[in-house]
């Protein structure tokens, strides 16, 4: 039989027959076992957004610590001589020679009022920008050392003492802070509007404090000597010096020309005030004699850095050491270095003689604090070196509340042998007991129509007595404050019924400190030698009323 007519029954099959379809019952699943329907509230509000890190964790920390220890308890203490001219000069929206940051204190005193908090919003908001740039250089001092850099600036009992009393000096070095980070970035990644950012911060810290100049000229001096370190030891350095002026000479010429613009308008005051005079003043103040400036910057600024600022002090001598030792490569640590030897060197000879132009250290010095944590951070030993980094945290912050809060005006009604003072108090602070001298003037004599003669050295009693008409002589006066003598000692401070201490002093005499004194005073701030207060005596005459 041939192939084609094979019997169909003895063919290959390949699987089975189709079937008839067959008429099944459907069974339904079982209700158990039923697609659950999604909770869409639950989902949405647990979805993740973003990871927290202990880097976020810890610049939440610091921020939060700032705004609390620069903005809380503003007006706790009376205004010192310095802030009371800023703060009558804004109030009275007088003209010549003052700072923007008088002018923006001006505007403030229109839209919430005039007193002793809102007079140091301005300056205690350049206290947390300083602090807030901490997180702009993280790039080029790494994650954990611009932590490092923001928490010393935070704990730092001058840095915060400053921020808190309307010293303009900090928000000159505060956008000086702010122009360093700008450059740095403007290195690596160059653009025009880098370059106005970083002319606008330049005009901004030149003109804010005469401490401005002191700061530029050491900045300026430090980069010479890089740029000099560099010129002997690459190759081709008129090469190098041609070919980056040729890439970078629009950005040079535009940061040169903000700087220029924003520097010359806020000196002037927008051309109200010769530049050529403001100029005259704000280096005279700068710059002192080498005789007055070494007097005044061993007496001043070393006790305050041993004292209050140990911590910081300590670590950037260890970031120093890195730095020398060869363990850090950064052009930048290096520059830092030799930024903080050339500040010591100008601030303890020619620098302002103000104890505020401690800040103008601190900056430098918190930079190589940043160098040698971010060093140690790296290092399989820092889990042993954070517990002691976090020992001297706690007994600066011990310091700093003692600082800024414990102790943060004079009370001269405290006993000879009990005076606690401040080594920020080394020109006139204003004592507690103004404010409620004052107010008893005022409520005496009706202010409405009432007038009061105060000295023109007295701009402390002249804010608190703001509210009185000023008469030309004391006959036409319903108040009158007169000055009294200055007394040190065991004689200092006693009260009588109509004069009273309303400023005190200290230049402590550090031959008479013994390492027992010296101990009782960083635990206590009790002085160890004499201080001097002025005394004023306020003269009420109702019958003087109009």
């Amino acid at each position: 039989m041939s192939s084609g007519e094979m019997n169909p029954e003895e063919r290959w099959h390949l699987g089975e027959e189709p079937r008839e379809p067959s008429e099944e019952r459907v069974v339904p699943p079982d209700a158990s076992h039923a697609p659950t329907v999604s909770n869409l509230s639950r989902d949405r509000l647990t979805r993740p957004i973003f990871v927290v890190t202990a880097e976020h964790l810890g610049w939440c920390a610091i921020a939060v610590y700032a705004v609390m220890t620069r903005m809380m308890a503003l007006g706790a203490r009376p205004l010192d001589p310095s802030e009371a001219r800023h703060a009558l000069a804004a109030l009275a929206h007088l003209g010549g020679h003052v700072s923007w940051t008088t002018i923006l204190q001006g505007r403030i005193f229109a839209e919430l009022g005039a007193g002793d908090a809102t007079s140091r919003i301005v300056v205690a908001m350049c206290g947390l920008i300083l602090v807030a740039s901490g997180f702009a250089m993280r790039r080029c001092l790494g994650r954990a050392g611009a932590l490092a850099f923001a928490t010393m600036l935070a704990l730092s009992p001058s840095v915060t003492y400053f921020s808190r009393t309307g010293s303009s000096a900090i928000a000159s070095v505060a956008f000086m802070t702010i122009a360093i980070a700008i450059a740095e970035s403007m290195r690596r990644r160059p653009s025009v509007i880098g370059a106005m950012g970083l002319g606008a911060a330049i005009g901004v810290w030149l003109s804010a404090d005469p401490i401005g100049y002191s700061t530029a000229v050491a900045v300026i001096v430090a980069l010479i000597f890089v740029g000099a370190y560099n010129a002997l030891t690459i190759d081709h350095p008129r090469l190098r010096a041609r070919v980056w002026w040729e890439r970078r000479r629009a950005i040079v010429i535009v940061s040169a020309t903000v700087a220029i613009v924003v520097w010359v308008l806020l000196t002037t005051a927008s051309f109200t005030y010769p530049l050529f005079d403001a100029m005259r003043s704000d280096l005279s103040a700068a710059f002192v004699t080498p005789q007055i400036g070494s007097e005044r910057g061993v007496h001043t600024f070393i006790p305050i850095l041993g004292f209050y600022e140990f911590m910081i002090l300590i670590l950037a001598i260890a970031g120093a050491s890195v730095i020398v030792a060869g363990r850090v490569g950064s052009g930048f640590a290096a520059w830092t270095l030799v930024w903080a030897i050339v500040s010591v060197a100008l601030f303890l000879s020619i620098g302002g003689t103000h104890a505020d132009a401690v800040v103008a250290l601190v900056i430098p010095f918190a930079m190589l604090v940043a160098v040698a944590v971010e060093w140690m951070h790296q290092s399989a030993r820092w889990d042993s070196i954070r517990y002691a980094i976090a020992a001297a945290a706690l007994f600066t912050l011990y310091v700093q509340l003692l600082t800024s809060f414990a102790y943060p005006a004079p009370d001269t009604s405290e006993a000879p042998w009990n005076r606690h003072e401040l080594l920020f108090w080394s020109e006139p602070a204003t004592a507690i007991q103004i404010r409620k001298e004052c107010a008893r003037a005022e409520n005496s004599v009706s202010v409405g129509g009432a007038s009061a003669m105060v000295p023109a050295d007295a701009p402390a009693v002249q804010w608190y007595l703001r509210d009185f008409a000023r008469a030309d002589s004391a006959a036409s006066a319903n108040v009158v404050a007169t000055i009294g003598e200055v007394t040190s000692g065991a004689i200092a401070g006693n009260p009588s019924a109509a004069q009273f201490g309303f400023e005190e002093w200290w230049n402590p005499d550090f031959q008479r400190l013994t390492f027992f004194g010296a101990f009782r005073y960083w635990l206590t701030m009790r002085a160890w030698s004499d201080v001097e207060i002025r005394d004023l005596e306020i003269d009420i005459s109702r019958l003087r009323e109009h």
